[in-house]
């Protein structure tokens, strides 16, 4: 018998061995060894700048309704006192600035009969967390041509100073999006995205509220213009969407921070072609407002 088939038997009865005595050992071991593992990660996920999101993300929040109140008055007038410092993180305080912009667009246009919807990352939140998407930045409204123009005759003259009605004409520094339906935006005044202090560019920078301006085409549908991230995958191979009448109308209501806001009817549908699994919650993704400052504006931070 070689000497290499007898160190093998050898290495075998021990190892069987070693194995019988000592086989409560190798799996407590084993187990401190995979704790240890699951631990590191679970404290990599959290201690990452793209992951410390997730500590902070409050997926159901106390709604905006028990921090504060924001409704019409009697005499037309609005009631809505800013209560953004009532978040207990920073991306509930940017939620709470948007929802009182939301909520004083809503009071106006209700005033005006002026109709509009929720839309894409606002009304995916709307569905999932009975309010904000914590992943989207903005508030994303729909609101057909007609109904905008009689916003801008009716409305706009009704919104408080802090909120800035932002258009080409309003802003001599904004420039809509080439070949999108962003006509306008509603801004926050005393915040900051930073995305101009961070670029260079000049116009106002607060949070805000997209409005996406919706065509009719002959038969009566809505023609969703091209966004301006992928318009010319849009125009030249896919080209617009086009929602039909009856995806949208009858509007249906929906509970958003506790205020009931306009949805277009086939809810379900529409959020299905943005975003399939539309219940599903990506939390590998990173929240919103990671870089916004809700409580100083802009020129604020360009001053301190």
């Amino acid at each position: 018998m070689s000497a290499v088939t007898l160190s093998l038997r050898y290495w075998k009865s021990f190892t069987r061995t070693l194995h019988r005595k000592w086989k409560p050992v190798t799996c407590m071991l084993f187990l401190l060894v995979l704790a240890t593992y699951f631990l590191g990660m679970k404290t990599l996920f959290t201690t990452l700048p793209h992951q410390l999101r997730l500590k902070q993300v409050d997926f159901q929040p106390i709604p905006y309704t028990r921090l504060g109140k924001c409704d019409p008055k009697p005499d037309g007038s609005i009631y809505c006192p800013d209560i953004r410092k009532k978040g207990s993180t920073s991306l509930r305080r940017a939620q709470l600035v948007l929802t009182r912009v939301l909520r004083i667009f809503d009071i106006i246009s209700k005033k005006h009969g002026i109709k509009y919807w929720l839309c894409k990352g606002t009304l995916l939140g709307a569905v999932r967390h009975n309010g904000h998407n914590p992943f989207d930045s903005d508030v994303d409204i729909c609101i057909p041509k007609a109904e905008y123009q009689k916003f801008i005759e009716s409305g706009v003259s009704e919104l408080p100073d802090d909120i800035f009605f932002q258009t080409e004409d309003t802003d001599v520094h904004y420039k809509t999006p080439p070949q999108s339906g962003m006509l306008g935006k509603l801004r926050d005044t005393k915040s900051c995205y930073k995305y101009c202090l961070r670029r260079g560019c000049k116009h106002e920078d607060g949070l805000m509220i997209d409005m996406l301006v919706f065509e009719k085409d002959r038969d009566g549908n809505f023609i969703e213009l091209f966004s301006h991230t992928n318009w010319l995958l849009r125009r030249f191979i896919y080209g617009p969407i086009i929602r039909k009448e009856s995806d949208i109308f009858p509007l249906t209501e929906m509970n958003f921070d506790g205020f009931s806001i306009p949805a277009p009817r086939e809810w379900s549908k529409i959020l299905k072609t943005y975003y399939g699994d539309f219940m599903r919650i990506p939390y590998g993704a990173p929240p919103a407002f990671l870089d916004s400052d809700a409580l100083r504006s802009c020129e604020e931070i360009r001053k301190s």
